[in-house]
């Protein structure tokens, strides 16, 4: 069966709702991972790896029963899939805007010596996976604006993400490479934030390195142990965040 084949089908077969995993590659998949896969996919919440919002909505508007419901889905996740790139490539700007400055902050280590090369590292990663989440968030744009202008563009997105040769059950199959390209602005964009910080976190400890045991208590030091204290109770925070806003797939009705 061919992926036009499914696309003309009749309407004799129920649009699947939010939470139904019987026949998801993707869910599948995620029961055979072991315990550390489920802590990754707790942790990255849709922010880092792609999770059950990204995915469903492509199985719903994929499968849906009539070709005006295809269409009616598929031009809605078109619309807020160009409002998230645009955000994105946003922040994305502001954050390589933060770390391109970088080189005129207040320099904190004795006799104005330069940051270890781990600190300049760490920031220049950021750097370019910045510029890399606004290159990719403005490609997927431009593409899902040229695709829509098309006599056939709905058609063509959902040709687009779905695999091109198989399909189970009758159900039109979700690309796994289509998930993680259309996660690749945010997974840029996340990664730079966590080099960037990384690389604050070694800048204000690289001034502590020179000091002796009776110098323990100097303004270099004070820094670095008020920045690590806001950063920690800051990360701890964003977690607890995380864990309030996490549904786990099996408790979705």
């Amino acid at each position: 069966m061919t992926h036009s084949d499914i696309e003309n089908r009749g309407g004799d077969e129920r649009t699947p709702i939010l939470g139904e995993h019987s026949n998801s590659q993707p869910n599948k998949d995620k029961q055979e991972t072991g315990s550390f896969s489920k802590a990754f996919h707790f942790f990255g919440g849709g922010i880092y790896a792609p999770d059950v919002s990204t995915y469903e909505p492509i199985e719903i508007l994929l499968n849906a029963e009539s070709v005006e419901e295809r269409d009616r889905l598929t031009e809605r996740w078109k619309d807020t899939r160009i409002n998230e790139l645009n955000f994105v490539g946003v922040v994305a700007a502001l954050l390589a805007g933060v770390l391109t400055s970088t080189g005129s902050w207040p320099d904190i280590l004795p006799g104005s010596q330069k940051s270890p090369w781990p600190v300049r590292t760490s920031w220049y990663c950021g750097i370019i996976l910045s510029l890399f989440s606004i290159l990719t968030a403005a490609d997927q744009s431009v593409r899902l604006y040229r695709l829509s202008s098309h006599r056939d563009g709905y058609h063509k997105i959902r040709k687009l993400l779905a695999k091109s040769k198989h399909a189970k059950r009758g159900k039109i199959q979700i690309s796994k490479a289509q998930i993680y390209t259309w996660q690749m602005p945010v997974m840029f964009l996340t990664t730079a934030t966590i080099c960037m910080i990384v690389g604050m976190f070694l800048h204000v400890w690289s001034a502590t390195r020179h000091l002796s045991h009776g110098d323990l208590w100097n303004a270099d030091f004070k820094v670095a142990i008020t920045f690590s204290i806001v950063a920690l109770v800051s990360i701890i925070f964003f977690f607890l965040g995380q864990l309030t806003l996490y549904v786990s797939p099996d408790d979705i009705d």
